[in-house]
């Protein structure tokens, strides 16, 4: 029973270093993440579009606001300069201060979730303040952390562009309104003036 006994503690403290050199620490994993994170932050404020892609995977998958799916850093890169800085760009300004729901670390691979309050501002000098939600998966290349997936979308039944569509549909309509009324109300007058046959 003894020797039992003696090969499970021997097992329990002379196994255990092996076993964690296997695999490396969560808070390790979760500090390098961090890093990733804050460098990934500062470079898309900064609009520094080639740093930004050092962060990301050579094949990662982006999901956009507007449903539009990059797969790789060129393709991303193309999105972002179609945007930003194409013949007709749609946003001059963009910038985000993500906050972090949750996250699961497993291994090689990790699962990060939030809000991104993101800000939009458009060509014409409106904003869109969405506040996206995104999911990220992030893995584990060599030695450094990388984005293979990002996922933002907004709420499709409330968010400032859905605003503005309305917006412009109901300004839309009551100009219609004006100008039907106002033809309208010329046919009947000029049908009013007309003489009327003798009998």
């Amino acid at each position: 029973m003894k020797n039992v006994l003696w090969s499970i503690l021997g097992f329990a403290f002379f196994s255990t270093p092996a076993l964690a050199q296997t695999s490396p620490p969560v808070a390790e994993a979760e500090q390098a993440i961090t890093r990733l994170r804050e460098g990934l932050v500062d470079s898309f404020n900064h609009g520094d579009i080639d740093r930004l892609l050092t962060y990301l995977d050579t094949n990662a998958v982006v999901t956009w606001q507007n449903g539009e799916v990059c797969e790789g850093t060129a393709a991303v890169k193309a999105y972002y300069d179609r945007m930003m800085k194409g013949d007709h760009p749609v946003v001059t300004k963009v910038t985000a201060e993500p906050k972090i729901l949750g996250r699961h670390v497993q291994g090689d691979w990790a699962i990060s979730w939030g809000d991104l309050n993101d800000n939009f501002v458009l060509t014409d000098g409106r904003q869109l303040p969405l506040n996206s939600h995104f999911t990220a998966t992030i893995a584990k290349r060599g030695d450094r952390w990388l984005v293979a997936s990002f996922h933002a979308s907004v709420n499709a039944f409330e968010n400032p562009i859905m605003t503005l569509a309305v917006k412009k549909i109901s300004l839309i309509g009551g100009v219609g309104g004006i100008v039907v009324g106002i033809i309208v109300g010329l046919v009947v007058s000029s049908l009013l003036r007309r003489p009327k046959k003798a009998a």
